[in-house]
């Protein structure tokens, strides 16, 4: 059995049997005084263990008397002390509720069951197509048996735990924030009612944790992402060495380190997200076991996301490595195929971002196209997998400068935007995502109108973000940088105040430490160099040097941004000598130009754009110092330069 079928199943196979319908003797005609004696010791019996023979076929828990029961019982001691004409009629009518109730109970048992059973195969059908009818339906068998199973029921938490997968997978399909919530409030309760040492404590204490992270990555409200890694490291401390759920356990924990990790950038969750996932995927999984692929993925994120922050290209190797691995153990026709795919799409796509090799962003349309085509219409994944090959082939269009990838980019995004209804979680990620695509053609062929619906989506993805989320300074940092360009194409004084505003949002509610916090700080460098060049407020050209500087300081040596980070605060240095003369000014420009050149390397496509801005640097100094310029007190006398400047 996998793990997804221990997650949702339980302890189906465990049925506890039905409780014991004659815990108090029936009323006679001739009840006697003895009989008062015997009723006591009856009651007294019933409060206390069973013995082994009445619990030979149940979980091996005792179940806590619930309050009808306690009241029934207080009623019959209290009527056991009456006199034997007044008690008579008093407990026939007793026994006769009781025999109703039992009879409702034994009648509705096996419609329960079936519901139940109906219900589990509907949520493996959408586990398996994606299919939001079938989990739609799953959810209302769940409500149904849920109002059928009483309190104190043996197959209460395993009921409950199975309604709290249903919700979650409705909630990944339609993205309602009611439902990711009712997932956590039943699982929640599923956990309670499970006893400690319970075989299956595990399980649900592991569903209850990724609920919450679904929240998190709705809402991005840190306590979420907080709890989730609480719940499952308790999962995996009650699961032992040698147990065949550890595994999956630490698959899943190691998930929530490395979603708190995007959200606070700390190295020590992606450390221990790697290092639970190995010992999940590698240490503890056999090759040929039904999950081995789907953990070697989440060992791959795992080094992709520390490639992106750290930029060493050892980790984006084992990242394409171990994502290969888990698409040629998944068969053709599985469920997980196009997922993977997707995921290996990804990892090909970063290490071109890094390498500038041709065939990274080849083999990364080649195989995110497969997980397209394999996804049917409708199935839940489908714009997210639409949304990442647009991606890619922007991610061409940008090496190769082919009209027809970026054309394609923002049809394929857009058909992602349309399948996806609004009020959808992923709706705001979408809409970022569109507007960074239109913004690249604006920046292509100049057309007004892209970068005009640029701005406009990336307003409407920040709308409907929720404060506290995550995504949203980086949203904001989008959305600036279009409002700068827009601005730079017209020159409305407008389009950069607002642009500096939404970056800065951005740099505050991102904390330090934060992996983006670099890049934002950079990007409202280049906002205020441009108000700069346009207002000449020796102000705005001081705030740039000082913010960019700040970024440069945050992003550690050998970081694969960290030529990126110096490129921007040499280009400030370049502008500020331009504007005042100051030599120091160049000097400090060429200086980390020439940092920027060593540490691009050979073939990356930015290479030949820094050597050219070094150059350019070098022969505006030569200028500077040469015959053609009249230096004094150490200033240049500045005429205008037909140099121009490649950021």
């Amino acid at each position: 059995m996998s793990e997804s079928d221990i997650l949702l199943e339980g302890s189906m196979e465990n049925k506890a049997a039905v409780e014991d319908e004659e815990a108090f003797i029936q009323s006679t005609p001739d009840y006697h005084e003895d009989e008062n004696a015997e009723l006591h010791m009856v009651i007294r019996m019933s409060l206390e263990k069973p013995d082994a023979e009445t619990t030979e076929d149940t979980m091996g828990d005792i179940m806590p008397i619930d309050r009808e029961e306690q009241a029934e019982l207080d009623q019959a001691l209290f009527l056991s002390n009456l006199p034997p004409d007044m008690c008579d009629e008093q407990l026939a009518e007793l026994e006769q509720g009781r025999v109703n109730a039992a009879n409702t109970v034994m009648e509705s048992e096996p419609k329960v069951e079936e519901l139940h059973g109906s219900a589990v195969q509907l949520v493996k059908h959408f586990q398996q197509s994606g299919d939001c009818t079938a989990i739609d339906d799953a959810v209302q068998l769940m409500e149904e048996v849920i109002k059928l199973t009483p309190d104190g029921h043996a197959d209460k938490a395993e009921h409950l735990n199975t309604l709290g997968v249903a919700f979650s997978g409705r909630f990944e399909c339609l993205g309602r924030l009611r439902d990711i919530e009712n997932a956590i409030l039943v699982t929640q309760q599923a956990v309670d009612l499970t006893p400690e040492g319970h075989a299956l404590k595990a399980a649900w204490l592991t569903n209850l944790g990724n609920a919450f992270q679904s929240r998190f990555e709705c809402l991005g409200r840190l306590g979420d992402i907080e709890n989730a890694i609480l719940v499952k490291q308790q999962a995996v401390n009650l699961t032992p060495d040698g147990h065949a759920y550890r595994a999956a356990c630490l698959k899943h924990l190691g998930s929530a380190f490395l979603r708190r990790f995007e959200h606070l950038g700390k190295l020590g969750d992606i450390e221990n997200a790697i290092l639970v996932n190995q010992q999940a995927a590698v240490d503890l999984t056999s090759d040929g076991h039904t999950d081995k692929a789907a953990r070697l993925i989440n060992l791959g994120s795992a080094f992709f996301r520390r490639f992106e922050s750290f930029g060493k290209l050892r980790d984006i190797e084992n990242a394409v490595l171990v994502m290969q691995q888990a698409v040629d153990l998944t068969p053709d026709g599985h469920a997980a195929k196009a997922g993977h795919l997707n995921n290996l799409g990804s990892a090909f796509q970063g290490r071109f971002e890094h390498l500038g090799e041709l065939r990274d962003i080849e083999n990364a349309i080649l195989v995110l196209q497969q997980a397209v085509d394999l996804t049917p219409d409708g199935h839940a994944d489908k714009a997210i997998w639409l949304r990442n090959l647009g991606s890619a082939f922007m991610c061409q269009f940008e090496h190769l400068g082919k009209l027809g990838d970026i054309d394609n980019a923002i049809i394929i995004t857009q058909q992602a935007v349309n399948l996806t209804p609004d009020g959808h979680a992923v709706k705001a990620a979408l809409l970022s995502s569109l507007g960074d695509t239109l913004f690249r053609r604006f920046q292509r062929l100049g057309e007004l109108r892209d970068i005009d619906n640029a701005i406009l989506v990336h307003q409407q993805a920040i709308d409907v973000t929720p404060d506290g989320h995550a995504s949203k300074a980086g949203r904001l940092n989008n959305l600036g940088t279009a409002l700068s360009c827009r601005f730079e194409h017209l020159g409305k004084l407008g389009d950069i105040e607002n642009a500096i505003i939404v970056k800065q949002q951005a740099v505050n509610l991102s904390p330090d430490g934060h992996v983006d916090k670099a890049i934002q700080l950079s990007n409202l460098g280049g906002a205020f160099l441009c108000r700069f060049q346009h207002l000449g407020k020796i102000r705005d050209i001081d705030n740039a040097i000082l913010v960019s500087q700040q970024a440069v300081d945050l992003t550690p040596d050998g970081h694969a941004l960290k030529a990126a980070m110096l490129s921007t605060i040499g280009d400030v240095f370049f502008h500020r000598f331009q504007h005042l003369g100051e030599l120091r000014d160049i000097d400090n420009a060429i200086l980390v130009m020439q940092q920027v050149v060593d540490l691009t390397p050979d073939g990356h496509a930015s290479k030949a754009a820094r050597l050219k801005n070094l150059g350019s640097t070098l022969q505006r100094r030569f200028e500077c110092l040469g015959k053609f310029m009249r230096y004094h007190g150490g200033h240049c006398s500045l005429q205008t330069s037909n140099s121009k400047y490649i950021r």
